[in-house]
């Protein structure tokens, strides 16, 4: 995912990119709960419209090669899509409650990139004529697909029940849990995407695989190093 994504409130020129007036005018408590919710709309919309618009470059570069598609590139994009879309909704959570303003960065960043890949996703599933449900998770990745985690989740994901106590959290308990689950999560996707860029048919299935390697990798060397500078330590890496 590109962690170049910022998102800047501007009003009509009352507001600074850091939020605040630009006169100098004092700050009511309606005030800022008011921008904060815009600024949530806003954040909620460019996802949406992110999602959207991945699709309508998955469909158009799909269209014109539907029948090379492989197991490989089919079970791949079935299986990242609902990876991601664990992703979506963590990111989306500690975007909306968490204090750092670096963590919420980061947390759109993950929170956009991964919709806008699920969009071209499901763009490519529609031309292949596929759904986005596999009845066989990882079973295209032959010999090298991992142990499937408890409740037979894909590698890396979080359970319902570390879903259901991070959208319990707020404050730095909050950043923690949310860092250690995000960096098992990428830790776990991480090994699909290197086999799809070795054996998917398609060049822009490839192309993904290899974005997702990369940005995923530079995100995991951040997130520990925020997880250390917080106290955190991260979970053990999925079982292979």
């Amino acid at each position: 995912m590109d962690t170049g994504h910022r998102v800047a409130e501007r009003g009509s020129g009352s507001v600074d990119p850091a939020g605040e007036p630009a006169d100098g005018a004092p700050v009511t408590a309606g005030g800022t709960g008011l921008r904060r919710t815009l600024m949530a709309v806003i954040a909620v919309a460019v996802v949406a419209l992110a999602g959207t618009v991945g699709w309508v470059i998955g469909d158009r570069s799909s269209s014109s090669s539907t029948p090379a598609a492989s197991a490989v590139d089919i079970g791949f994009a079935q299986d990242m899509a609902t990876h991601h879309i664990q992703a979506v909704t963590m990111a989306g959570y500690e975007r909306d409650y968490t204090s750092d303003s670096g963590l919420k960065v980061l947390a759109f960043d993950i929170e956009s990139s991964q919709e806008f890949q699920v969009g071209q996703i499901q763009g490519w599933l529609d031309q292949w004529g596929q759904t986005r449900n596999n009845p066989h998770p990882m079973a295209w990745m032959g010999d090298q697909h991992m142990t499937m985690g408890p409740d037979g989740l894909m590698p890396g994901m979080a359970t319902p029940a570390q879903m259901n106590k991070l959208e319990s959290l707020h404050g730095k308990a909050l950043d923690i849990l949310f860092l250690q689950l995000m960096i098992h999560h990428h830790q776990g996707g991480l090994p699909m995407a290197r086999y799809a860029v070795a054996h998917a048919t398609e060049p822009f299935v490839r192309a993904m695989a290899g974005q997702i390697v990369s940005s995923q990798s530079s995100e995991i060397i951040l997130m520990e190093q925020t997880l250390r500078k917080l106290g955190g330590t991260p979970l053990p890496e999925p079982a292979s």
